[in-house]
């Protein structure tokens, strides 16, 4: 079976056409055209629009919600951190984690105020940030005051920390 090029048979249809009806031919295709851009394009995402506009407030009063959760959640967590364990055992925990670091060496002390102070001499520098770090996330404990220095190996440092626990 041969196929034929359709385009001569076309170009023939259309040549043999009046101006008169090339022109309401050309009309309709515009219509058409229009018809199809307007069914496939602009009315889902019109439609879309509406939809998501009309989802907004209630996405809006669950995001209000969540806010007010996880506020409560916040103060839930802080009133169940360290104020709820005595300072000794809260230093025995900070002690017995420097221990399970290798650290234990380095000189912790209880201050006042729910404050710690630790001294670190000649400790690895990833050592303490990982140390902080699982301070930090433990038992929610942040450093308020900071000396660190530079020891004399490379990648240790000397440092003085105060240490706050949660409120």
């Amino acid at each position: 079976m041969i196929r034929r090029n359709p385009m001569p048979t076309l170009e023939r249809l259309w040549e043999s056409r009046t101006a008169r009806e090339r022109h309401v031919l050309l009309t309709l295709a515009l219509l058409v055209g229009l018809l199809l851009a307007y069914g496939i394009c602009w009315q889902p995402a019109q439609n879309g629009i509406v939809r998501l506009e009309s989802e907004l407030p209630s996405l809006r009063s669950e995001l209000d919600r969540m806010h007010v959760i996880a506020g409560e959640i916040m103060a839930a967590h802080g009133r169940v951190g360290s104020a709820a364990v005595p300072e000794g055992e809260r230093t025995r925990q900070l002690q017995l984690s420097l221990q399970e670091l290798g650290q234990g060496k380095q000189k912790l002390e209880y201050r006042a105020e729910g404050q710690w102070t630790l001294e670190w001499r000649e400790a690895p520098f990833s050592t303490m940030a990982d140390w902080l770090d699982l301070v930090q996330h433990k038992w929610h404990m942040s450093v308020v005051e900071a000396h660190v220095e530079r020891a004399s190996r490379p990648g240790s440092v000397n440092a003085r920390l105060v240490l706050r626990g949660a409120e």
